[in-house]
């Protein structure tokens, strides 16, 4: 069976409903299927990264694009994990965003590193590893929409601010 092929056998098998779209719950159960464990709230912002109709739902041509993503993220992880043990240590985490083209300072690194491992093992298995990707992906897509000279640098009033975590958590 071909890559699309594939895919929408997949999509199909998801849409328990047979709506054609996939709500978030779908999503969440699909995820888990693939060892992706993650938190409702994760998959909501996955699902708003990829919903680029802003449906709130994710049809097949959205599911192919997430699923892509998912496979990047994933080739991703497995390259970086240099000593092949199923998780990245931070400085794998490093080398993997700088790749990404995040250059992010020190302490935001830290900071980043710390909020996606929960556990404090120094490590990120592949499902923090994806949430953390999801997360900087809408965060440079909320940065974007705020940065219209693209300088880099940008100025917002407290409700823009309010706004644009909303739009990023």
């Amino acid at each position: 069976m071909s890559a699309p092929a594939q895919v929408l056998a997949w999509f199909r098998q998801i849409d328990r409903d047979g709506s054609g779209t996939l709500d978030v719950f779908e999503l969440q159960r699909a995820l888990a299927l693939g060892q992706l464990n993650f938190s409702l709230k994760t998959v909501q912002a996955l699902m708003r990264l990829h919903d680029k109709d802003a449906s709130g739902h994710i049809d097949l041509q959205e599911f192919e694009r997430l699923h892509s993503f998912l496979i990047n993220i994933s080739n991703s992880f497995r390259y970086f994990d240099a000593d092949r043990s199923g998780s990245l240590s931070k400085q794998e985490v490093w080398q993997a965003l700088h790749h990404a083209g995040f250059r992010l300072d020190p302490p935001a690194f830290e900071a980043l590193f710390k909020a996606y491992d929960p556990d404090r093992s120094g490590t990120l298995e592949m499902a923090e590893f994806v949430a953390m990707s999801v997360f900087l992906q809408s965060a440079s897509a909320t940065f974007r929409a705020f940065d219209s000279q693209q300088t880099g640098r940008i100025t917002m009033d407290f409700s823009q601010f309010v706004y644009a975590c909303s739009n990023v958590s």
